[in-house]
Order: C-alpha cells, then sequence, then structure tokens
C-alpha cells in the first residue's frame, strides 16, 4: 500500500511549469546521456504526454498544445486559449488570480508567440502578436521576462506605447541583463523586461539566462503568502530541432536543464512548491545513435523537420505529484492544474 506524506498529501502552495518546447523522449534522452548533470533525474513521477489536439488529428502545433495545458480544453490548431464562438477560454493564470495567487511568465521568445500567449491572452490565431501584447499589457500578470519588445513599444492594436501604459499600472520595466541581476525583488511587485526586440538570442550566444530568468521571476512572486503560479519555457529547444542543429539543440537543453535544476535546489526549502516539467510537442522525431562519436559525428539524428506525433515526457516532484502517471492528454494536464489551484 501507497503511504502518502503529509507534503504529498496537501495541495500545492506554488507551481513552477516548464515547458520544454519541441522537447520529447528523444530531447529527454540527449540530455540524459550526454549531460552527466542532469536534473531530471531526481524527478519522483513520471508520465508521458499526448499532444494529439483532437480525435481526427496526431499531430498539433504549439497553440493548440500550449492552450490545452493552459486551459485543459482542446483547440483547433493555431487558436490561443480561445473557443470556435471567440469567447475566452479561462486559463490557468487567471484562475490564479481569483485565487489571490502572483503569476509570471518567463520565456526566451518573445511573449506574444504561441506558447507565452496561450496562458496570458486569447485569439483565433496566434500570429495576431500586436493584438495579444495588448492583452498581455492588461491581463495584471505580475512577472513577465522574456523578448517581443518590439509588439509593445509601437503596438499598432492600441497605436500606443504599451509600456508607459503598463509602468502607469505598477510595473518596473527593464530591458538589459544588467538590470534584472541588480533587481531588488523586495522593492518589486510587478516586473516587466523585455530583453529583445522578437525572441532572444540563441543559448550559446547570450548570457542571460533561463536560469537567471526564473531565479528573478520567483523572488519576485514569493513575496505573495497565497502563493504563486510560473510558467517558464524553453522556447527555442523547437526551433533548433526544427533546424536540425544537434550542437544548438544541448545548448537549448542545457539553458532549459539548469532553470529546472536551479527550482529543484529551491524546492529544498518549500516543500508547498509543485514543479511539473513537460514536453509540448515533438520536434524533429530526435534519436541517438550509439556509434556516431566513432565516427566523428553527432550522437543526435532528426527523422524530420516538422512536429511529429511522438509522445512528450512529463514529471513532477512535490505535493501532488503522484497525480503525474500514465500516459495522459495535454488537456488532462491542465485540468490537473485547474483542479490544485482551485482548490
Amino acid at each position: 500500500m501507497l503511504h502518502l506524506s503529509g507534503c504529498e498529501k496537501s495541495r500545492p502552495k506554488s507551481l513552477i511549469l516548464f515547458i520544454g518546447s519541441g522537447m520529447g523522449v528523444g530531447h529527454l534522452s540527449a540530455d540524459h546521456y550526454l549531460n552527466s548533470e542532469s536534473p531530471f533525474r531526481n524527478f519522483e513521477e513520471f508520465a508521458l504526454l499526448d499532444t494529439r489536439p483532437d480525435g481526427e488529428r496526431w499531430i498539433t502545433d504549439a497553440a493548440a498544445a500550449a492552450t490545452a495545458i493552459a486551459t485543459g480544453e482542446m483547440v483547433k490548431p493555431g487558436t490561443v486559449s480561445s473557443a470556435e464562438d471567440d469567447q475566452p477560454i479561462p486559463t490557468i493564470l487567471e484562475i490564479a488570480r481569483q485565487h489571490a495567487k502572483s503569476t509570471g511568465v518567463v520565456a526566451t521568445t518573445s511573449l506574444t508567440q504561441a506558447v507565452p500567449a496561450a496562458f496570458l491572452a486569447h485569439a483565433r490565431y496566434w500570429g495576431r502578436e500586436f493584438e495579444l501584447a495588448r492583452q498581455i499589457a492588461l491581463s495584471g500578470t505580475d512577472v513577465l521576462l522574456g523578448g517581443g519588445r518590439r509588439f509593445f513599444e509601437q503596438n499598432s492594436a492600441e497605436n500606443t506605447n504599451l509600456i508607459p501604459v503598463m509602468q502607469d499600472q505598477g510595473y518596473q520595466f527593464i530591458s538589459r541583463q544588467q538590470q534584472l541581476e541588480n533587481l531588488d525583488p523586495e522593492k518589486t511587485d510587478k516586473l516587466l523586461g523585455l530583453f529583445a526586440a522578437e525572441a532572444l538570442r540563441q543559448a550559446d550566444h547570450r548570457n542571460l539566462t533561463l536560469e537567471i530568468m526564473t531565479e528573478k521571476a520567483v523572488q519576485v512572486l514569493e513575496k505573495n503568502r497565497k502563493g504563486f503560479v510560473l510558467v517558464v519555457e524553453g522556447s527555442q529547444i523547437d526551433w533548433r530541432a526544427h533546424e536540425r542543429d544537434a550542437h544548438g539543440l544541448l545548448t537549448e537543453l542545457e539553458d532549459f536543464s539548469e532553470a529546472v535544476a536551479w527550482a529543484l535546489t529551491y524546492q529544498k526549502k518549500h516543500l508547498d512548491l509543485l514543479i511539473v516539467v513537460t514536453g509540448l510537442n515533438e520536434t524533429g522525431g530526435v534519436f541517438l545513435i550509439q556509434d556516431a562519436r566513432q565516427r566523428g559525428e553527432t550522437d543526435i539524428e532528426f527523422i524530420t523537420s516538422d512536429h511529429t506525433a511522438n509522445l512528450c515526457p512529463v514529471m513532477a516532484k512535490g505535493p501532488q505529484a503522484q497525480r503525474i502517471r500514465g500516459i495522459m492528454t495535454s488537456s488532462d494536464l491542465g485540468k490537473l492544474f485547474i483542479s490544485l489551484i482551485s482548490g
């Protein structure tokens, strides 16, 4: 008989959701074999994620996959947390705010891209980035760190610069790594960090790491005694797989895994925190071959430059982690988050 500790029985006060965009089992295998300090070995519960958008199609896209996790609802590809009648579908961040929790999103792409936007805004098509920026600016999300500055500075949907609008709402705006590193979380309640006009540079060409952004986001959010929900996307894992760039893929996985490792260390002193790491949808059909090193080649190979229907890994540690098990759908995962947040 399985006996759960008090921490495991209780609901988590806070949640950090790490999303490896494009990350399938092959990507995780690469990190496991080639990264001697891979943090994914430290998780307690594991499952596989069925990312199909509906009963007819096997292969999803980032918008529909992220929407399923963000809302617990399946939608057509291209859709961002919006029903067919254009009605917005509540996201886990919106539900968290209804329960007085602080919320945040961290990404290495533009915050207006499909995955971060699915947690922050609503649209029938993810490409409406100026409209998504307008909604993000008004969303009330406490911490926003990523790229996409041009969509806020010269917003055509609102015909204005949204950054001063957000500063009037109490946001501290930063655009450089040094500003983030020097930030005093105790004096910061709302934080907007836009570090690039669109996406951040690749992991091996930038000093601003996902770990630094995650740490600062948590330091701002943790002041709320009700807890927080933070979504962290390793956005460019997917892009490097699309490009069949094995070296780039490994550097993005390393950037992602270091952020996860920081969170696991943080969790040791915050036992009411649930950490979940999930792939979004698999990109590249990634696999490893045994004799590659002997031939002086990369260990990683790709079947395709596109998305596949391969299952994605999910892992969890913390209160209620045992509910991550078996083969789950993306919407199952979203419904679980809603249940845990709603109490």
